[in-house]
């Protein structure tokens, strides 16, 4: 019987799931990306790259639009992004706790229009800032926490999802192989799904190469973006003034 027992307990070990605990998910996905000195050694990052949106119009046609994007991240709550397109020039700024956008004619100095952000949108700015700088890890330290929701089969493969909880409603949901660590696939509280592909190693971090976001319209449509980065930077120490807003009379 006692034979009969060390048999049998080591099959049954190998066919159980082995729990682990946030930490542990945190630890293996933060491991796929780079080690911990290169991960806690970014303090910023700049990418450079193609936008390309599509969707259908009001006839119900499928169109695209194409525009070349700048996104910069900075420590510890710094973003701008900066979309350009033959007809119009759109920034969005996050400098800490205020936020702006400004959209102007390429073709036209004169015509431009600068918007300050309330604070709902910034709080989710700075959410974003966080998520793109930190690598799953620390969230805790901005008041936010992470909760586990355990295996969950996402287009017939078993992912291991958590949930970052910023506050105020703002959740990224992060699904994870739990062999590799890698981040297989994204959703936001408001339903965006954000998948990433491809691979650029920077500084000893793996970066993506495409990011492809969609969300429901309020038609029921889905709208799609996809950046496919040409460049990345780390740690190149932009100018705090990219980030500040602008002046009124700023042409």
């Amino acid at each position: 019987m006692k034979t009969l027992l060390r048999i049998l307990v080591p099959s049954i070990l190998l066919v159980l799931p082995i729990k682990a605990d946030t930490e542990d998910v945190i630890k293996l996905a933060r491991s796929y990306l780079g080690s911990e000195s290169a991960l806690e050694a970014v303090k910023s990052v700049v990418y450079k790259g193609t936008l390309v949106s599509s969707g259908p119009n009001a006839e119900g046609e499928e169109v695209s639009t194409t525009a070349a994007i700048e996104i910069i991240f900075a420590k510890p709550f710094y973003q701008r992004i900066r979309i350009t397109s033959p007809d119009r020039t759109e920034t969005t700024g996050l400098d800490d706790y205020e936020a702006w956008q400004r959209i102007e004619n390429p073709e036209n100095a004169e015509q431009w229009r600068m918007t300050l952000l309330d604070t709902v949108q910034i709080r989710r700015l700075r959410a974003n800032t966080w998520e793109n700088l930190n690598f799953f890890a620390g969230i805790s330290k901005i008041g936010g926490n992470v909760k586990d929701e355990g295996i969950v089969t996402v287009d017939g493969k078993r992912l291991h999802k958590l949930a970052f909880s910023h506050g105020f409603g703002i959740i990224f949901y992060r699904f994870y192989d739990p062999v590799t660590g890698q981040l297989v696939k994204s959703e936001t509280d408001t339903g965006a799904t954000i998948v990433e592909s491809g691979e650029n190693r920077i500084s000893g971090v793996r970066f993506p190469r495409q990011v492809v976001t969609s969300s429901a319209r309020a038609d029921g449509s889905i709208q799609k973006v996809e950046v496919n980065f040409d460049s990345i930077e780390v740690n190149s120490v932009p100018a705090r003034s990219l980030f500040r807003v602008p002046s009124i009379t700023r042409q």
